[in-house]
């Protein structure tokens, strides 16, 4: 339960569990925006909390989480924004506020009762539930930058927030690679203890069990990472495209994505990706060893959120 509290913007009132938007800081303001940060950091898990309005029309109420600050881009959970019952929306100071999805009829919100909304987050990938409804699902366009995580509420009106909890999860790592000698060594002996010793949750969709398609377990297993690791080294003289098409989604999702390649006279990394960081390395126990620094120095990065998608590491 958070019981500390910081409010960013607009007037609150703070009481144990309680959290009270009272309005905007200066009642003629033309930005009427509430924003409280709790005193939890929030990366991975779910977040749930119990919303009361006072009216339906013009008010919106909900979650906030990957905030840095009011200059830079965050996201809200809410019930009453973008005149729809439910909504998953990005704030991007450039921009203002963009919808990633909305559903329902203000009409149908009701007022002066509680509403249970709860956030799922894993990498990209959010889920909103409310009153035990899942009622909207959203993969974002890139990974989350903030660890701030609080409560929302726009307009002029009173909104109550009841017993807000976080519950948090690990970060996950998934792995792109051929699922057969010599790759197998790399990921058993040298990828997955360096990602679990990290913290991460770390695993390849040859571990993923459960009905379905597979290339949607793939799709949904890099949404729902916050980087993945990718083998692209050639085999037998060729290279994987199962491989490359995987590597290709996630850059698509501007995900971190760390490069490994087994040292080989005469190759060089295909040229789409040639400017992107990779670890190169030798299939011996030293080579292994260099490995291990590098990939623990790469991931370091991904938690410290200080990564960029530097040159290629030689």
């Amino acid at each position: 339960m958070i019981d500390w509290w910081a409010a960013l913007a607009g007037r609150w009132r703070f009481d144990g569990s309680t959290a009270t938007y009272l309005g905007p800081a200066q009642p003629e303001s033309r930005i009427k925006l509430g924003l409280a940060l709790g005193s939890e950091r929030f990366r991975d898990g779910r977040i749930t909390t119990r919303i009361k309005l006072t009216r339906n029309r013009s008010t919106s109420a909900g979650i906030v989480f990957g905030y840095q600050s009011l200059a830079a881009p965050y996201f809200v959970a809410q019930i009453g924004g973008f005149e729809k019952a439910y909504s998953i929306a990005e704030y991007r100071p450039d921009e203002g506020w963009i919808s990633r999805a909305d559903a329902g009829s203000l009409s149908n919100l009701r007022v002066d009762v509680e509403h249970t909304v709860t956030i799922s987050v894993a990498g990209q990938s959010v889920r909103m539930t409310v009153d035990r409804v899942d009622v909207l699902n959203a993969v974002l366009p890139r990974p989350i930058e903030g660890l701030g995580a609080g409560l929302f509420a726009g307009d002029d009106a009173e909104v109550g927030f009841h017993e807000t909890t976080i519950q948090t999860q690990m970060p996950r790592v998934f792995v792109i690679m051929p699922f057969a000698e010599p790759f197998d060594p790399v990921y058993r002996d040298v990828i997955k203890p360096v990602a679990e010793e990290l913290g991460f949750t770390i695993n390849r969709v040859d571990e993923v069990a459960g009905p379905g398609i597979i290339l949607d377990d793939i799709q949904r297993q890099i949404e729902q990472a916050h980087a993945v690791i990718a083998e692209i080294s050639t085999y037998q003289g060729m290279h994987n495209p199962n491989v490359f098409y995987e590597l290709g989604y996630a850059h698509a999702l501007k995900k971190p994505a760390i490069l490994l390649v087994r040292r080989e006279a005469g190759k060089e990394m295909p040229f789409d990706v040639r400017g992107y960081r990779a670890i190169f390395y030798d299939d011996s126990i030293g080579g292994k060893k260099a490995v291990e620094r590098t990939l623990r120095q790469h991931l370091n990065a991904v938690l410290n959120d200080s990564w960029d998608n530097g040159l290629a590491t030689r």
